[in-house]
């Protein structure tokens, strides 16, 4: 049995162990505080569940690779102002969520580990401030089932755990939206005030994560709240000019160096980036208006089962301004994103916590509700966990019942599988014992089976991402050629690339990249392509053409390590008349040398 399997074992069985002792407990107590100790334990294992194997999964391609080796060039270039990569000026992001990255690099060392830090340390400060905004004017069971639903919602869960930009990007939005509302409510000076510097900092901070759509999604819900409450008078109460001073006195200074490093940053980066990528098609990300509604369907699970009745419960009753709020958070962004030409998943995790709040309420309205015919609805989330889960045991010995992309890794964790099956299935049994009994009235043994069927499931869905990774990630493949190539040789990438190689080969200089020259995108960057900007100084040339390439070749006096996909060695051959000799084979790609 794998190491990783072993672990996985004992963290479930743990796991189930704790939960399934508590449920029971608590399923015979009717005391407040007892209510208070299950929810609090869900939550805190949610919270545990977001480290469980941080830096086991290889980085995945293209996105992680590139985002962890921007921030390794950080250190090694010793520039702050402008992200690189493979040694390439690279402007289609703002450099500050690259700086967290570089932060943890330098305190924990350059891992896996340490480049998905700072997206698992927002997720778990999304958690603790979507508990405290709950807590203020709900119920302690009210406050963990938000965090426990936020936390277990698969697109949250998986995000918590790459290199993207979005968790950090939600967190300040989460930061900014939370603390203008609770500024709007409370009678208190000092805290309303020291609320809206929260608040500004927070949108400041947003806009350097990824630019101008962190101003853009909380000033959006901010306005229509305003406008449909037709509480202007809040404007003077949320101190609206000094806030647009510090808000400014952030972000100008880190934008206008930029600027100053590389003249033509803020031009390609607001208007390329951000407004040619919302209005048109350039990017080549189009998707259909309806495809966030799949995106949530899916990536909200197993929650987005409760969201029909959710906004059901909320169609039939007077909208509190709280609830309004939380929906426009919600219904904007999605709009906002459904009407840009570039549509990718986890653009709209930040109307994640709101419809983790808004889910949780009506989770409990349907637990305290005295003969309610929609208690049914209880049992679906654990229905879905179920199904994944015995999906993926079904597919261990039936293959072609699985899509093909994990086919072939289902097998690699297969007792772990089998052993998630066994649990969830006593977790289900539980719980359909406990309606007969008419427990499903208690929020904490309904609470408690949820906790124990959610870390099973997404202990399982976990061990899968890790096994698929190897599989999408340049980790194997530069540690197969490493044996091959020493510091001194030149690596080269002909007719394609993998954004993770200088990241896993710890590159001291560029990998020279072969391509048409007239390509759309290269290192799989657009700006790249389109504007082929200088490396950095004193590192040489980095992109070439065929016809440069085999002239370079012709003119080195040392030979050249080449990664090419196999079935591309005879353009080497035939149209640039290069000999070479394969050293290695590693998947599709194969490495060569000249000479």
């Amino acid at each position: 049995m794998r190491p990783s399997e072993q672990v996985a074992i004992l963290s479930i069985t743990r796991a189930f162990n704790q939960m399934t002792a508590k449920t029971i407990s608590n399923a015979t107590v009717t005391s407040p505080s007892s209510d208070r100790r299950l929810p609090m334990l869900l939550a805190l294992g949610c919270g545990l569940m977001l480290f469980v194997n941080l830096g086991a999964a290889a980085l995945f391609e293209p996105d992680e690779g590139r985002n962890a080796e921007r921030a390794r060039e950080i250190l090694l270039l010793g520039n702050w102002a402008i992200p690189h990569e493979n040694f390439l000026p690279a402007l289609d992001k703002p450099i500050f969520f690259y700086w967290l990255i570089a932060i943890s690099y330098k305190l924990f060392g350059i891992s896996e580990w340490s480049a998905r830090l700072p997206s698992a340390l927002a997720a778990i400060g999304c958690l603790i401030i979507l508990y405290r905004f709950v807590r203020a004017e709900r119920s302690h069971l009210e406050s963990f089932a938000s965090v426990l639903i936020l936390a277990t919602s698969l697109q949250f869960f998986l995000f918590a755990r790459i290199v993207i930009f979005d968790m950090t990007l939600t967190f300040f939005t989460s930061i900014a939206l939370f603390e203008f509302y609770r500024a709007t409510v409370t009678e208190n000076r000092s805290e309303r005030l020291w609320g809206c510097l929260m608040m500004y900092a927070a949108m400041a901070l947003a806009t350097l994560v990824k630019g101008p759509i962190g101003l853009a999604i909380p000033g959006m819900v901010i306005f229509c709240y305003l406008l449909i409450t037709r509480k202007w008078r809040l404007l003077k109460a949320i101190h609206l000019i000094p806030g647009a001073v510090l808000y400014s006195v952030i972000i100008v200074p880190i934008y206008a160096w930029a600027e100053f490093k590389n003249p033509g940053y803020l031009r390609y980066f607001l208007w390329e980036e951000n407004v040619l990528r919302f209005l048109t098609p350039y990017f080549h990300r189009s998707q259909p208006w309806y495809y966030y509604v799949l995106v949530i369907a899916l990536g909200f699970l197993p929650w987005s089962v409760l969201i029909p009745s959710t906004v059901t419960a909320h169609w039939k009753k007077t909208l509190e301004d709280r609830d309004l709020f939380l929906l426009l958070w919600i219904v904007l962004p999605l709009l906002f994103f459904s009407l840009s030409s570039s549509k990718l998943p986890h653009y709209v995790l930040p109307i994640f916590p709101p419809l983790a709040i808004l889910t949780a309420v009506r989770l409990m309205e349907i637990v305290h509700a005295p003969g309610s015919s929609a208690r049914w609805l209880l049992g679906l989330p654990l229905l879905v966990s179920v199904s994944v889960v015995f999906h993926l045991v079904v597919g261990t010995v039936w293959r072609q019942a699985l899509p093909h992309q994990i086919r072939e890794d289902i097998g690699a964790i297969e007792t772990v599988a089998w052993l998630s099956g066994i649990v969830i299935a006593i977790v289900g049994a539980i719980f359909i014992f406990g309606r007969a009994r008419g427990k499903w009235r208690r929020p904490a043994f309904v609470l408690g089976c949820y906790g124990a069927a959610l870390l099973v499931y997404l202990g399982l869905m976990l061990q899968l991402s890790i096994q698929v990774s190897y599989g999408r990630s340049a980790k194997t493949a530069a540690e197969h050629f490493a044996k091959f190539i020493s510091p001194t040789d030149q690596l080269v990438h002909y007719d394609g690339s993998l954004t993770g190689m200088p990241f896993y080969l710890r590159s001291q200089k560029p990998i020279w990249i072969v391509w048409s020259g007239t390509e759309a995108i290269v290192m799989d960057n657009i700006y790249i392509a389109q504007k082929q900007p200088a490396p950095a100084a004193g590192y040489g040339q980095v992109l070439y053409t065929y016809s440069e390439f085999a002239q370079a070749t012709q003119q080195s006096q040392h030979p050249l390590r080449i990664i090419v996909k196999t079935k591309n060695l005879h353009r080497l051959w035939s149209h640039d008349g290069i000999a070479t000799k394969t050293l290695t084979e590693y998947g599709e790609y194969s490495l060569v040398t000249t000479h």
